[in-house]
């Protein structure tokens, strides 16, 4: 079946699924030119991220990969939308919250259930599916936002929305966690160049004047037409939960020609929740961009990998200029590249920023280091290291060809200030793999180190999931890989990791969901909650994804109004009761 096919098959489905019509070969609901804009603009992305030097490319999001992925298949699938758009038909049931419950219901203990919907997934197509992933939690006090990759966005956005198109969606709770409302994508605003293309980070602020919390939701965002290209962070806001988003702001943007805006995170002041704080990384191709610039070598531009951060002093109604914290050159004799950042901010309003470092060709010298900022994001001072890095898997990806990363996770102990980062590193355990580029496979265990003095210096770095067994499966020595984890601190000083966990397979390759607690800063971690572990990595069952997709990260949440103890974590999960076994988003709500 053709990509166009595939494409007019499943927006059929959503259209039926939803109670819509199909139209006849007279009508059509969605402009041509605007899908020749969108497929021009798309081209025009390609091509920069095609050519970037190899390296660079494996340090592509998986947001961005996944764009890339969907602008080579875009051209097939031109024209192939023949629905009515009926947005006043569109998700009859996706309502926001609008009013606070009066006696929100006692939380259970731990439990896991999925939060996103797949009504629509796989109804008359096995081929071209609709998965989420790649999840973001932001909670306060009784609402939580999860925010996750929805490659279904990119359908109803296209037929039901107000003009962009949408790789995003969420799901919300208004009473903590305990039951979730998925509300569809997230406004692209009206602009027909509008793309917002996933890489969620959600985040949240206090009520004011009675009201719910504010909800705030940053990601990838690409417009304006591909002779006039713009790469740019978004900035959403919701002020009914998460119910519905305001049209998306464009924190930071960059001439789309020469640059590519990628990974972003975002923070909320705990002092003052009208300064926020946005990071990302800046792949430059301009040549002349920088601090300093990293010039030209035989007429080529040098590829520049730089972490960046803007921030507001006004609830997001204006964003500063951006601020470079660290940049990197992709030239002899290190290669430096930069990447995976994240920004927290402590009980006094210090800014920190932490990201990863890749030097070499193969980028097998890998560091995680922080920088502070004691002026409110306007400098940042000398980086610190918080770790040597030792690459996981074959260095790109682990078995099951899921590609993965060491990037750090950040939070912060408000009551004492203490930093905490948690990342996957291969340290522990390696076999021979000739695939690799140092030779051997480096299974991933989930490691933490402590910092007490504000970034400074930093805990040797400490196991938090099981150690490794090495044991004989056929006729090979294997481990077990512990990948991608996430890291919060709640309101009582514990501290809580989840992560996926392959221990239940002795082949290495299906796996679950796994989180753990300390109550004593890190010195040993109890109540290991352990989810399935029968899934497979049934991540190329999408023909919108990266074949090699399964996430970058997924974030534990504590209430950042301190008014709840204890974690949620969304996560990706492979529904194996769908009609094609595939991604789709549940929470951990523990303990």
């Amino acid at each position: 079946m053709t990509f166009a096919r595939m494409t007019r098959v499943t927006a059929a489905a959503i259209a039926l699924t939803l109670g819509l019509g199909v139209t006849t070969d007279a009508q059509t609901g969605v402009d041509p030119d605007r899908l020749s804009i969108t497929g021009e603009r798309l081209a025009q992305i390609a091509d920069l991220l095609d050519g970037l030097p190899s390296a660079a490319k494996q340090r592509l999001s998986s947001g961005a990969q996944n764009l890339l992925k969907l602008a080579h298949g875009w051209e097939e699938a031109e024209g192939a939308f023949e629905l009515d758009r009926g947005r006043e038909n569109a998700r009859p049931d996706e309502t926001g919250v609008t009013s606070a419950l009066e006696d929100p219901p006692t939380i259970p203990a731990a439990a896991t259930f999925p939060i996103s919907s797949s009504a629509t997934e796989f109804v008359f197509s096995l081929m071209a599916g609709m998965t989420q992933s790649e999840t973001s939690t932001a909670w306060c006090g009784n609402y939580v936002v999860s925010g996750f990759n929805d490659s279904g966005s990119v359908f109803e956005s296209l037929l039901f929305g107000p003009g962009g198109l949408s790789f995003s969606g969420a799901s919300i709770s208004a009473d903590r966690g305990t039951s979730f409302h998925d509300v569809g994508f997230i406004n692209p605003g009206t602009n027909f160049t509008n793309f917002l293309s996933g890489d969620p980070v959600v985040t949240c602020a206090p009520p004011q004047a009675g009201g719910l919390p504010a909800f705030f939701y940053t990601q990838l965002f690409e417009f304006g037409p591909a002779s006039a290209p713009v790469t740019a962070i978004a900035w959403s806001k919701s002020l009914d939960g998460g119910g519905s988003w305001e049209s998306p702001v464009a924190a930071v943007q960059k001439d789309g020609r020469t640059h590519f805006l990628d990974k972003s995170w975002s923070a909320v002041d705990p002092t003052n929740p009208d300064r926020l704080f946005i990071t990302y990384t800046d792949f430059d191709e301009s040549g002349t961009a920088g601090a300093p610039a990293c010039g030209m070598a035989a007429g080529v531009p040098i590829s520049r990998t730089a972490i960046e951060l803007v921030y507001s002093s006004d609830g997001g109604a204006t964003w500063s200029t951006p601020v470079v914290i660290a940049q990197g050159c992709y030239v002899s004799p290190n290669f430096l590249q930069l990447q995976g950042s994240q920004v927290a901010v402590d009980a006094t309003g210090k800014v920190y920023v932490a990201w990863e470092s890749f030097i070499g060709t193969a980028a097998t010298t890998r560091a995680l280091l922080i920088a502070a900022s004691t002026t409110h994001g306007v400098d940042f001072g000398a980086a610190a290291t918080i770790s040597t890095v030792v690459p996981t898997g074959d260095g790109n990806g682990l078995q099951g060809a899921i590609r993965n990363n060491e990037f750090p996770m950040l939070a912060i102990e408000r009551s004492s200030g203490a930093l905490w980062v948690a990342w996957n590193d291969g340290r522990n355990f390696a076999v021979r793999d000739a695939e690799a580029p140092d030779g051997l496979y480096h299974f991933a265990d989930v490691l933490v180190s402590r910092s007490t003095t504000g970034g400074t210096t930093w805990s040797t770095p400490s196991l938090v999931s099981p150690p490794q067994v090495p044991h004989l499966f056929g006729r090979t020595i294997l481990g077990y890989d512990h990948f991608q984890p996430g890291i919060a601190v709640d309101q009582t000083g514990a501290v809580g990791v989840c992560w996926y966990d392959r221990r239940a397979d002795p082949a290495n390759f299906k796996f679950g969901r796994a989180c753990a607690i300390s109550t004593n800063t890190g010195l040993t971690w109890g109540q290991n909650f352990f989810s399935n572990g029968n899934w497979s990595p049934w991540h190329a069952t999408d023909v919108f994804i990266n074949p090699t997709y399964f996430g970058d990260y997924d974030s534990v949440a504590s209430d950042f109004l301190l008014v709840n103890p204890g974690f949620l974590g969304a996560y990706g999960f492979v529904n194996a009761a769908a009609a094609v076994p595939n991604q789709d988003v549940a929470i951990f709500r523990f303990p």
